[in-house]
């Protein structure tokens, strides 16, 4: 159990923010001491995580705490059981998080790699992706805004987890038939983990993918699409300061390339028009990037 001095310190939130979720949405139920002072479980620690992580995406607090109480609601607790059939929870531990930014803290390499390498392969990603990743990468960012990390710790994670993002991407199997899917970041985009996970996830459920990375320019989108006959493009749409630029590729494969199916993820992808949202859980996602893939190829013509 954690006092809420220590479930504000390992999930990034200010205590005045943490009070507010919890009276205003509810989204944790901490108990008490005899003396009144609130006690936070694993449970609740992680709730909060989630909702922070979603909060960072660019999540109103209102729909942030919705998502969060439906992802935590469906077993009845928040952790989720290995699709193996083993009971280690994807989340794992907080113990496992404190050991994450004391070792990213320490600048110790070693540590940091071999967390994340037994974590990453702990359950179908998707799932590890939603329940671990995320919500782990906000944790060390409110770490890092607390002084409990440098930069340098931050950037050790942060760059750890996109070579392994990267590994597991040319590790999966890619298809041999059905239409190709671009991947990339707009113009002047860094902010590429979460694009990343995306892409994982699609190649490993059998979409053809080809990620071309961050700050992709808007005539290099163009191209990549014509060039490579593609049948669909993914844009993320991480910052506010990403809707504009990407808008602009928007609009610019929707003149050049009409039939080609244009999505966006990310907090900002609501602000985006002529172009596909694809929400924020992973494998909702892909099914509506492969439904609307399925709609596109009956329409074409014969």
């Amino acid at each position: 159990m954690y006092t809420i001095k220590r479930a504000a310190e390992l999930t990034g939130i200010g205590l005045a923010t943490l009070r507010a979720w919890e009276r205003r949405y509810g989204v944790v139920s901490p108990s008490r001491t005899e003396s009144r002072y609130r006690l936070y479980s694993d449970n609740d620690v992680r709730a909060l995580s989630i909702m922070a992580s979603l909060v960072d995406d660019g999540w109103t607090a209102s729909e942030a705490a919705a998502e969060t109480l439906r992802r935590v609601s469906g077993s009845g607790t928040a952790t989720v059981s290995s699709v193996a059939g083993g009971s280690a929870p994807a989340f794992a531990t907080l113990d496992e998080l404190d050991e994450l930014i004391a070792a990213a803290a320490e600048l110790d390499v070693d540590r940091v790699s071999a967390i994340l390498d037994r974590a990453l392969v702990r359950d179908d990603f998707t799932v590890v992706a939603a329940q671990w990743l995320m919500p782990v990468l906000t944790a060390v960012g409110g770490a890092w805004a607390d002084g409990r990390m440098t930069a340098a710790g931050e950037h050790l994670i942060s760059y750890a987890v996109q070579r392994r993002l990267a590994g597991l991407y040319e590790e999966a199997a890619r298809p041999t038939t059905g239409p190709l899917v671009v991947l990339g970041l707009p113009p002047g985009s860094r902010h590429e983990l979460g694009l990343l996970a995306f892409a994982v996830a699609a190649r490993q459920a059998g979409l053809d993918t080809a990620y071309f990375g961050a700050d992709l320019p808007v005539s290099d989108w163009e191209a990549a699409v014509s060039s490579r006959s593609a049948g669909a493009a993914v844009l993320s749409v991480p910052r506010l300061a990403d809707v504009v630029p990407a808008q602009s590729v928007v609009d610019r494969l929707r003149d050049c390339s009409p039939a080609v199916v244009v999505a966006v993820g990310g907090g900002y992808q609501e602000d985006i028009t002529g172009a596909h949202h694809l929400g924020h859980d992973l494998a909702d996602g892909i099914a509506l990037l492969r439904e609307q893939l399925d709609v596109a190829g009956s329409t074409q013509p014969a």
